[in-house]
C-alpha cells in the first residue's frame, strides 16, 4: 500500500485518477480505523488531504461553506456554526461525546461514510449541497442525492468530496437535534434533525423532519408524512406529536443491535424532542 500527503488540489485528483477504485482519500480517518477497517483491505493508495486547505468555516454570498477537512471541534467553537442560523452544527456535535474523536473527524468524512454518523441527517434537514472535485473539475450534488445507499455515494472514481454548502435559512428558521446510542463509544442507534420557519403567529412556513442510522435505506432519510403534518399549521405539544406520530412513514432496520420495532419508537420520540428543541429556541 502506498501514502500519499499532495499539498494541491490538482495533485491529489492525480493520484485519485491514477489509482481509480484502490485509493481512498483520507483525513480523520476515525470511522474507517474504528469501525470498518476491512475496507482498507482492496485499498493500494491512501491520499492524505489535510494538506490541501480545505480546513474553513465562511459565508459568502449568502451560502454557508464548510471546507471538507474541518473538524468536528471546529464546527462546533467556530461563531458561525456554534450560534445564530447555523448553531445546529454545535449542537449536533454536542451529542458526540468523545472529544477525541471530534477532534479528528470531518464534515467530509461524516458526509462520505454514508452510514451511521450524525452530521448528514443535519445536513439533509438543512438542505446541503455537497461539491465534488476532481480531474474533470467540480461538480454539486444535494445532500438528498449523494447518498445512494449505505456505504454507497454518488461520487466517481478519481472524486473526491471538497466542500459542503448550506443555503441561508429562511427568516425565523430554527433547528433541533436528538439521538439514541448505547454508550458514547458507540454509532448512533437513531438520529434526528429537524429544521422549522415559522410565521410570526407561530405558524409553521417550512419544515424538515430528517432520520438517520435506523432507516432501512441505510442512509437519513427525509420523513414527508410528518414535515406534511406541520406546514401551515400553529405548532403545539398536540401537533409535536402528531407530526412524532406520522414519522412512522421512515422504514426501520432490523439488526443485532435494535429492532425494528425498537427503533421506530426512538425515531418517534427523537422527533418529539427535536422539536421541541426547535420550538425552544424562539
Amino acid at each position: 500500500m502506498e501514502y500519499y500527503s499532495p499539498t494541491e488540489l490538482n495533485e491529489a485528483y492525480a493520484l485519485l485518477s491514477k489509482y481509480g477504485d484502490a485509493a481512498i482519500p483520507v483525513a480523520g480517518n476515525t470511522f474507517f480505523m474504528g469501525h470498518r477497517e476491512e475496507l482498507f483491505d482492496e485499498v493500494e493508495a491512501v491520499v492524505n488531504i489535510k494538506k490541501l486547505g480545505l480546513s474553513y468555516i465562511k459565508i459568502e454570498d449568502d451560502t454557508l461553506k464548510i471546507g471538507a477537512t474541518t473538524t468536528l471541534n471546529e464546527l462546533f467553537n467556530h461563531e458561525i456554526t456554534s450560534s445564530g442560523d447555523y448553531k445546529i452544527f454545535a449542537e449536533t456535535v454536542n451529542e458526540l461525546n468523545i472529544n477525541e474523536v471530534r477532534n479528528m473527524a470531518t464534515i467530509g468524512g461524516e458526509v462520505c461514510i454514508a452510514g451511521e454518523v450524525d452530521m448528514p441527517t443535519t445536513l439533509l434537514a438543512y438542505d446541503a449541497n455537497i461539491i465534488i472535485g476532481g480531474s474533470n473539475g467540480t461538480r454539486s450534488v444535494s445532500m438528498q442525492d449523494f447518498h445512494l445507499g449505505y456505504l454507497n455515494t454518488a461520487l466517481e472514481t478519481g472524486e473526491m468530496v471538497v466542500e459542503v454548502q448550506l443555503p441561508k435559512p429562511i427568516e425565523n428558521a430554527r433547528g433541533g437535534f436528538s439521538k439514541f446510542e448505547r454508550t458514547a463509544a458507540d454509532l448512533p442507534i437513531v438520529n434526528v434533525a429537524v429544521r422549522l420557519a415559522l410565521e410570526n403567529d407561530g405558524t409553521c412556513k417550512e419544515a424538515r423532519v430528517s432520520v438517520g442510522a435506523a432507516t432501512l435505506a441505510g442512509v437519513p432519510k427525509r420523513s414527508i408524512a410528518a414535515e406534511e403534518i406541520l406546514v401551515n399549521q400553529k405548532i403545539d405539544e398536540a401537533l409535536i406529536e402528531k407530526a412524532a406520530v406520522a414519522s412512522n412513514d421512515v422504514e426501520c432496520i432490523n439488526d443485532f443491535r435494535a429492532s425494528s420495532e425498537l427503533r421506530a419508537l426512538w425515531v418517534k420520540c427523537g422527533v418529539e424532542d427535536a422539536l421541541k428543541k426547535a420550538i425552544a429556541q424562539g
